[in-house]
């Protein structure tokens, strides 16, 4: 009896250990797979650097209205206005571009969330039709940050009704996946259950 229970902890400590094992590598896939799709989304479609964009020249003689809208400038009031003779307002020469500049950027993270959300989709069906459970995890578990992931770059420009329908796609995309697995993982048990009687019933048989 001691050597039952002795072989059944240990059957116990070693699907414990093998189930670890393949839970770190899930992991260790997923994280490694959003920083990869990262990486190559920054690598062959990258947004210019703004200060090369721009190339503002702060050197310039600006003290005026007129010379600043000549430099291409944004010429603001002082409030309230001081005497005459004095400053009466400054110069921000870089205004108008940098308004451009974001306009560039939220067209960029619209583009990037758009491309991230479309490979995250592609890797989750991938990722179904294979058998090994931790690579199946893994770029399960990737594609759905690869999503989040498009999602937070393009957040703070996203108009709410357009949040509230991408958030909404999301869950209900998570929750097909969840019922898909807990029903691939309850046919597999009914498997393994009908293998087992099956077997009992062959042994049987041959005694």
């Amino acid at each position: 009896m001691k050597i039952i229970n002795f072989i059944y902890v240990a059957v116990i400590a070693y699907s414990m250990r093998k189930e670890i094992k393949e839970n770190i590598l899930a992991l260790a896939i997923a994280v490694i797979f959003v920083f990869f799709i990262g990486v190559g989304i920054k690598t062959f479609y990258d947004l210019q650097d703004e200060s090369k964009y721009c190339n503002i020249d702060y050197s310039a003689n600006v003290s005026t209205e007129n010379l600043c809208i000549g430099a291409g400038g944004k010429w603001n009031v002082f409030s309230p206005s001081p005497p005459k003779g004095d400053i009466q307002g400054y110069c921000d020469v870089g205004f108008y571009c940098r308004e451009t500049y974001q306009k560039m950027t939220d067209v960029y993270n619209r583009n990037v969330f758009i491309i991230a959300c479309v490979i995250g989709i592609l890797v989750i069906f991938v990722s179904l039709l294979l058998k090994k459970e931790a690579v199946k995890t893994g770029l399960m578990g990737g594609g759905v940050l690869t999503i989040i992931y498009g999602i937070i770059r393009y957040w703070t420009a996203m108009q709410s009704w357009v949040r509230f329908i991408a958030l909404g796609v999301v869950l209900i995309f998570l929750i097909w996946i969840g019922y898909k697995k807990i029903e691939e993982g309850q046919n597999a048990k009914s498997k393994k259950s009908t293998e087992k009687a099956v077997n009992k019933k062959t042994g049987k048989r041959k005694k």
